[in-house]
């Protein structure tokens, strides 16, 4: 039987702190120049061990990180949880946990086509503060 997607990485979690890469910098620069705060929050959604979310904070975003996946969740914790501008939850694109108009940005590293677009539209609409964004690396449009 196969693994639904928030489960299905959950024996891989060695595997993307060892071997998964960044993220190309101009992305993350993009992204940061785009908004109009000097210390965006960002809900990386998907965040899976936190590789996106390291460049983010770097960049100087504070971020959330919304992981379905406990295993996941738990190396991104174990990996950035000592910054300050660091959270993560259980949560999904569809769901985040997040209240109403609270982010300046939205990130999917990787994880977009995992997510239903309807109901991740209607989510991001609810939790984007006015002005706020989108932003993802891949290939599927919402």
């Amino acid at each position: 039987m196969s693994k639904d997607s928030k489960e299905r990485f959950s024996d891989r979690v060695a595997d993307y702190v060892k071997y998964r890469p960044d993220y190309p910098q101009a992305a993350v620069d993009l992204i940061y120049d785009a908004c109009d705060s000097s210390t965006p929050l960002v809900a990386d959604i998907g965040c899976g061990t936190g590789i996106f979310a390291h460049q983010l904070l770097a960049k100087g975003c504070r971020v959330t990180g919304i992981e379905p996946n406990e295993n996941m969740r738990a190396a991104s914790v174990a990996w950035l949880g000592g910054n300050g501008d660091f959270s993560a939850q259980a949560g999904s694109a569809e769901a985040t946990g997040l209240g109403d108009s609270s982010v300046d940005i939205i990130t999917a590293a990787q994880a977009f086509h995992w997510f239903n677009n309807d109901s991740a539209k209607a989510e991001f609409r609810r939790v984007l503060k006015p002005g706020g964004f989108v932003a993802w690396c891949g290939t599927r449009a919402i």
